[in-house]
């Protein structure tokens, strides 16, 4: 019995990923900008967001990789797409209170 082909899920999963780390990654370098020289929290959360921003490339970056030459029929490893999704819940967070503590 063969594997089904996953077809392209998970080039657009991996894609969708790459976006979301993008607009993280903006956010960061929007909250060092607004924060640069007048508040040092906000400097900091930038630092962490774009940290997170790319932590998250990365994790999904290695999953694709890891599974696009193997017969796997999703996009990557159930614990690293939590830790993922994990991040950018905190990275919203973190912007919340970048916008509340303004």
């Amino acid at each position: 019995m063969s594997t089904p082909d996953p077809g392209l899920q998970p080039e657009r999963t991996l894609l969708a990923w790459r976006r979301t780390a993008l607009g993280l990654i903006a956010n960061g370098i929007l909250l060092i900008a607004s924060g640069h020289g007048s508040s040092d929290v906000r400097t900091g959360l930038g630092i962490v967001v774009l940290t997170l921003a790319l932590a998250c490339w990365a994790a999904v970056s290695a999953v694709y990789r890891r599974t696009n030459g193997s017969k796997v029929q999703a996009l990557g490893h159930e614990r690293v797409l939590r830790v993922a999704a994990g991040l950018v819940l905190i990275v919203g967070l973190f912007d919340l209170y970048a916008v509340i503590a303004r």
